[in-house]
């Protein structure tokens, strides 16, 4: 997948053969690209909350199934996206912004900040790129992001995944902190935030 038109040949062709209320929260590099990104993705990453009294689970999984092979675009979505790393994405409902609406299929993605906690957490090498891509275009204040990774590293459940992402998100900053923000970015603010409570 390569553009945001070719996004929304996928929510159209969904809603055309899953006409239920719904509403999916994208993250991930399907995300990226709403955000600015351009890097391309094999697929799409979201949570699904459907508004009908009885989800059928097993009829939405063969609605995906079918707009997949019809595009070419794989799908991987869940009931939360919170369970796919062992880092928190907090409160990521609370901050997410409309895409568009496809019939009664509502598309949302997450702010760039939560966001980020995916990929931060995650951190391959595309992951980099998506990170540098969405950044460098919206210029989030480089404090507010680290801050929030933070937290997140704090409100997650203890585990193996903590040390490395706290590592990943410092390596960041350090390798691309001036890229992205300029002679103005402080290396050291930043460092400072992550220092031991």
């Amino acid at each position: 997948m390569n553009s945001l038109a070719e996004l929304e040949q996928f929510w159209e062709r969904l809603a055309a053969v899953w006409p239920h209320p719904t509403t999916v929260y994208l993250t991930g590099g399907a995300a990226a690209l709403v955000l600015g990104g351009a890097r391309p993705t094999r697929d799409i990453d979201f949570e699904v909350q459907f508004h009908s009294p009885r989800p059928n689970w097993e009829a939405f999984a063969s609605a995906v199934d079918a707009v997949s092979q019809a595009t070419g675009i794989g799908a991987q979505y869940a009931e939360s996206i919170d369970r796919w790393s062992q880092v928190t994405f907090l409160d990521y409902r609370e901050h997410t912004r409309p895409v568009r609406r496809f019939g009664q299929l509502e598309v949302r993605v997450l702010d760039l900040l939560h966001w980020s906690i995916g990929k931060i957490s995650r951190f391959y090498d595309q992951d980099a790129q998506d990170l540098i891509a969405v950044f460098k275009r919206h210029r989030p204040d480089p404090l507010k992001v680290a801050t929030l990774w933070e937290r997140a590293l704090r409100a997650s459940p203890k585990s193996t995944q903590l040390r490395p992402t706290r590592e990943q998100a410092l390596y960041f900053f350090r390798t691309h902190g001036r890229r992205i923000w300029g002679k103005q970015f402080s290396l050291e603010a930043v460092e400072a935030v992550f220092s031991p409570a």
